[in-house]
């Protein structure tokens, strides 16, 4: 595949432990549009190593319309509007998002500032800080929680799991 910015070929890497591809020329990333959640999720990189990517690797925003390296059908563009923002190019056929130089950075930085994405944060902290005996205790919380049906999970949507992963917290708490 080529890279749709300057047409060096794309090599595969990983980014947060993930796999996508790179273009080692002008520093852009092609993501499955699936993979960007997955991505936002993971805290391999430090926010200083995610600010100093967006500083040295960002480069002007792309405001052409571009062509998707897999299909060269011509990708959608959609404007990012975190504190930063800036395009982003997807192709729904192919389903993949190329970020230009910094984006991907960026994009996790937004993601990072917000409250739900520093109450997980703080969640995994927790969890990281328990012994092997308050860990099963935990689980076994976490498994006495009742299985949430259809109209549970579309009443709270996405925060229903973490909500009982709260619940399952403080009756862990609780216990102790």
């Amino acid at each position: 595949m080529k890279c749709p910015i300057c047409s060096s070929d794309l090599d595969r890497s990983r980014y947060e432990g993930l796999p996508v591809f790179i273009c080692d020329d002008c520093n852009g990333y092609l993501v499955g549009t699936r993979r960007v959640t997955d991505i936002n999720r993971r805290r391999v990189k430090s926010p200083v190593d995610l600010k100093q990517e967006a500083l040295v690797d960002g480069h002007t925003d792309s405001v052409d319309g571009l062509r998707c390296p897999r299909c060269r059908r011509p990708m959608d563009k959609e404007r990012w509007k975190g504190s930063d923002s800036f395009h982003i190019d997807k192709c729904r056929d192919c389903e993949v998002v190329w970020f230009d130089a910094g984006e991907l950075a960026r994009l996790q930085l937004d993601y990072e500032a917000t409250p739900r994405a520093q109450e997980a944060s703080r969640f995994q902290n927790r969890h990281r800080q328990m012994t092997p005996e308050e860990k099963r205790q935990f689980e076994h919380n976490l498994a006495r929680l009742p299985e949430g049906d259809a109209t549970l999970a579309s009443a709270f949507g996405e925060g229903l799991m973490e909500s009982m992963g709260n619940l399952a917290w403080g009756l862990w708490r609780q216990q102790r």
